[in-house]
């Protein structure tokens, strides 16, 4: 009877101490898991992350790879470990990193509008895309020119933000820009005539290399006798404007090719005066042959005359005058100084017209060498900043040297351009 009771008590007692390892191995499992797990969005999912102290043969019974970690969202996983252990845990992911991004260094001027805080950041990224861009104290305020930091404030769509230091530097900027060159302009009362009222005027300002301007011609009529003012605005960055006036004066007077011409109606008070200068300078611009000496003339008057449009009619003369005394003219005193030069050289030269007048009318030679007739033109322009010399008509044609060929003598390289245009002259 002893010996059963004893039998049966050291069962009872082993199977307690089994028990009673099962559930102690049970607790030190479930405290080794950690039950909630966070990650920011973006990060990997690591088994190592579930466990205080993780079991080698620890695994996840959720495939994870189904898992966008990029986007914030809370998960329910199962884990397995310890051979006979499932659990199941919680996954965050949260998104607690703000955007990234760089400054923009600005320039601006004083009392303008201030760009938009998006304009001042970029190469902006962020997982959750980025909700909005403002300054972080609201719209500056600022008026004095200096440099300046100016925090700008990105948040993400979990509102989550980053400041960005963007560079300012302000200029206090109250000069209008200037005019040069605006003149008034001299036309006949032909209707098709065009007038480029930008033609030798520019424009410069202290800080705004490229100030805008533009014209109001509204009140120009175009074939009609009359005096007609023009305003010209240019206008800053800063906002700073100017406005000047010249005016058109249309007439019925045309100038005829005689009175343009050396040999045409001369200014005897200038006469002697103008070709004792040219004798004098031409002793110095003499080459080896005609081509030399011409060419020297040409890059003379185009390096040594400085374009200012000259209001009015000038004789012939009065042109060759200004530009020997005043080192100026327009493309009529270009045309003249290079002609009497070329007249003492003993080179033979002729005046080319622009045809139809477009752009108040231009000048040129046309110059005997080798026998053959070649375009010459020393006017000094914006667009072509070295003179045109020895071309034919095919080089030489562009918006301001169009002209009636057929009143001319053939050039060299031959004149095809202009044959259906001698054929409508024959028929008039």
């Amino acid at each position: 009877m002893y010996k059963v009771a004893a039998k049966i008590a050291a069962f009872i007692y082993c199977a307690a101490i089994i028990v009673i390892s099962v559930v102690f191995t049970i607790m030190d499992a479930n405290n080794n898991l950690v039950k909630e797990v966070s990650i920011e969005a973006g990060d990997r999912i690591n088994i190592e992350d579930f466990f205080n102290d993780c079991p080698a043969d620890a695994k996840f019974l959720t495939d994870i790879s189904t898992i966008d970690t990029k986007v914030p969202a809370v998960y329910q996983l199962a884990v397995q470990y310890g051979e006979m252990f499932e659990n199941t845990v919680t996954l965050k992911i949260e998104d607690h990193t703000g955007p990234r991004g760089v400054a923009l260094p600005k320039e601006m001027f004083a009392r303008t509008k201030w760009p938009k805080a998006s304009d001042c950041v970029g190469f902006l990224y962020d997982l959750s895309g980025v909700a909005k861009v403002e300054y972080q104290h609201g719209t500056p305020d600022i008026e004095i020119a200096g440099d300046y930091m100016v925090p700008v404030e990105v948040t993400d769509w979990y509102d989550n933000k980053t400041i960005i230091d963007v560079p300012f530097h302000i200029t206090d900027d109250h000069n209008a820009p200037v005019f040069y060159g605006i003149h008034d302009f001299y036309v006949d009362n032909s209707k098709d005539v065009v007038i480029d009222y930008f033609e030798g005027i520019s424009v410069k300002d202290d800080y705004d290399v490229n100030p805008k301007m533009d014209i109001d011609d509204s009140k120009v009529q175009i074939g009609k006798v009359g005096t007609y003012e023009i305003v010209y605005k240019a206008a800053d960055s800063a906002g700073n404007m100017r406005k000047q006036v010249a005016h058109v004066f249309i007439s019925k007077v045309k100038v005829s090719n005689s009175r343009l011409g050396a040999g045409g109606l001369w200014d005897s008070r200038r006469h002697n005066e103008i070709y004792s200068m040219a004798r004098k300078l031409v002793r110095r611009l003499k080459g080896r042959n005609d081509t030399e000496t011409a060419r020297n003339i040409v890059n003379y008057v185009h390096d040594n005359v400085f374009y200012m449009s000259v209001p009015g009619q000038q004789s012939f003369e009065a042109a060759v005058y200004r530009a020997f005394t005043q080192r100026s003219g327009d493309c009529f005193g270009y045309f003249c100084t290079t002609k009497i030069l070329l007249d003492v050289a003993g080179i033979p030269n002729m005046m080319v017209r622009r045809y139809p007048m477009k752009w108040s009318g231009h000048y040129w030679n046309l110059v005997k060498l080798g026998g053959k007739w070649y375009h010459c033109d020393s006017t000094l322009y914006r667009y072509h900043w070295a003179p045109f010399f020895k071309l034919t008509d095919a080089k030489i044609v562009d918006a301001h040297h169009h002209f009636r060929g057929s009143n001319l003598p053939t050039r060299a390289g031959g004149t095809p351009e202009y044959k259906k245009e001698q054929a409508k002259d024959n028929k008039k």
